[in-house]
């Protein structure tokens, strides 16, 4: 089984793949609406993630959660998560919405996983999470717009969401089936739920830039990412996977910094370093407890 160690790195590599998602469709798609974004890249996720558990030789695993009602509970917050997330975002704003949906995430899967007996987070956790949605709200602070309650709720619906299918996941992935299949079965449930959306916006992914985004965010940001995102199901508390992903806001920022020439003031890089300084203490944290359990 892999390390507490690495599955925490795996999980961060995930959240740098969820940060590139915002830079990438400005970069090729800027005009795509957003949902139609986000059921091209389920879609296509989905494909390569099914793909990837037939490569392993899991397909009777994946048969076997379609028939388990919480994969179809987890595929409906998984589509939930997209639909809420960007309503949350359109009546925000990208600042707030993101720091209320990413901001409450680790709370509610730490209180879910405890109340589901997957372990309780601890005091240290609830600490570093706190440090870190400290640099997350400075990270946004300055760009926000007055939010209103409808934006404010489908933030935290959409935090829910997630909470539900990574600590459903979890469960999963600790009662025997391979990660890859945990997340493969939700996310094809959830292609087939916002597939309706998928025209929605004309067909742009047949474009030259269209085509290279699809698969960009496809098969990277979803496929790889989720592929990632499951090597800390097994080991992690739902709690501490949900922080460590905090990391996404701070790659998006810095990538639109960097590759879109935004200006980030000088209370958002402070913010930044937060967020770094709390997941660089919570990956200490995790490796302290994984040599402390090779001596015991």
């Amino acid at each position: 089984m892999i390390s507490k160690g690495r599955a925490s790195v795996a999980v961060l590599g995930a959240a740098v793949l969820f940060g590139t998602s915002g830079t990438s469709k400005v970069l090729l798609v800027p005009d795509a609406m957003p949902i139609t974004v986000a059921s091209v890249r389920l879609v296509v996720g989905a494909v390569g993630l099914v793909l990837f558990v037939r490569w392993l030789g899991h397909v009777d695993q994946f048969m076997a959660l379609l028939r388990r009602p919480i994969i179809w509970v987890m595929g409906a917050a998984v589509a939930g998560y997209q639909g809420l997330f960007f309503i949350a975002l359109e009546r925000t704003g990208i600042a707030v919405g993101t720091l209320v949906c990413l901001g409450s995430a680790p709370l509610l899967a730490g209180l879910l996983g405890w109340f589901m007996r997957e372990g309780a987070p601890g005091w240290l956790w609830a600490m570093v999470t706190a440090i870190a949605v400290a640099g997350l709200s400075l990270l946004t602070l300055g760009n926000a717009q007055t939010p209103d309650v409808i934006g404010v709720l489908a933030a935290l619906g959409a935090a829910a969401s997630y909470a539900m299918y990574t600590v459903f996941g979890a469960r999963l992935a600790r009662s025997g089936f391979d990660s890859s299949a945990v997340m493969a079965a939700p996310f094809a449930i959830a292609a087939v739920l916002l597939l309706p959306f998928l025209f929605s916006d004309g067909a742009w992914w047949w474009s030259a830039d269209g085509l290279v985004l699809a698969i960009w965010l496809g098969l990277a940001a979803t496929t790889g990412a989720y592929i990632l995102f499951g090597q800390g199901l097994r080991v992690l508390q739902p709690g501490h996977i949900a922080t460590l992903t905090l990391a996404e806001p701070v790659v998006a920022t810095m990538l639109g910094v960097v590759v879109l020439e935004e200006r980030l003031t000088s209370t958002g890089w402070v913010g930044c370093l937060l967020v770094i300084l709390a997941l660089a203490l919570l990956g200490a944290m995790e490796n302290h407890r994984t040599r402390a359990k090779a001596m015991a």
